[in-house]
């Protein structure tokens, strides 16, 4: 197992480190088989201990995240959460046979809302509502000044209502061969997500799955 751990808004610790890199190691040769690629980030907000865990096996990403008054609490409420993800994969797939596919390129960005500008006037504004789910994405971008320009060159582009949007940031992504059935348990597994994009191992194509306001599993397919 490759483990890359970080702190922030902390001292290092190496106590903690070994505490939570031991404990995974442990829960990941209970449940998997192959290489594993590992993130965890320890962060003090005020009060709160929080602790994430990412886990990277082959086609499957593992994502558990809990915060609590105390680091060693939230490591342990973390990884409880990464193993039940973990032996509900081992149950599911405990039979299935390699996805034989071809892996495809896409591009993902993160928008943020501008205020419509006002009539004759070419200004734009920042929206000021950050969303918490892409709080990693805004922390390798500024946050905006009183300009009320981007900074860095980033584009603005117009919606269809008139107003505008700032692109902060867009990367280039592989979405792995997968058939439907693994795409969902792969949406299933990370529980921060309201969707995911898969390369279709039966029509090569790109596919998106998620997750509709009724609970059940929405599929588009491009």
């Amino acid at each position: 197992m490759n483990a890359n751990v970080s702190f922030r808004n902390m001292d290092s610790s190496s106590s903690l480190r070994s505490y939570a890199t031991d404990k995974l190691e442990r829960i990941c040769d209970k449940y998997v088989q192959g290489k594993v690629d590992a993130s965890v980030v320890m962060t003090v907000e005020k009060f709160r201990h929080i602790a994430n865990f990412t886990l990277q096996i082959k086609n499957l990403t593992v994502k558990g995240e809990e915060r609590s008054e105390d680091m060693y609490s939230s490591i342990d409420m973390a990884l409880d959460k990464i193993e039940r993800q973990l032996r509900r994969h081992k149950d599911r797939l405990r039979d299935h046979q390699p996805t034989n596919g071809e892996a495809k390129m896409f591009k993902m960005g993160v928008l943020a809302p501008l205020h419509p500008p006002e009539m004759g006037d070419d200004s734009v504004e920042y929206g000021s509502d950050y969303d918490s789910e892409f709080e990693e994405d805004y922390e390798l971008y500024p946050e905006p000044g009183d300009e009320g320009a981007p900074e860095n060159g980033a584009e603005i582009v117009k919606t269809n209502d008139g107003g505008h949007a700032v692109v902060l940031r867009q990367d280039n992504y592989e979405a792995k061969p997968m058939t439907l059935k693994e795409a969902v348990l792969q949406l299933e597994l990370l529980e921060d997500r309201q969707f995911f994009v898969f390369s279709n191992a039966e029509s090569n194509q790109i596919n998106v799955v998620y997750w509709r306001d009724d609970k059940n599993i929405g599929l588009i397919e491009t």
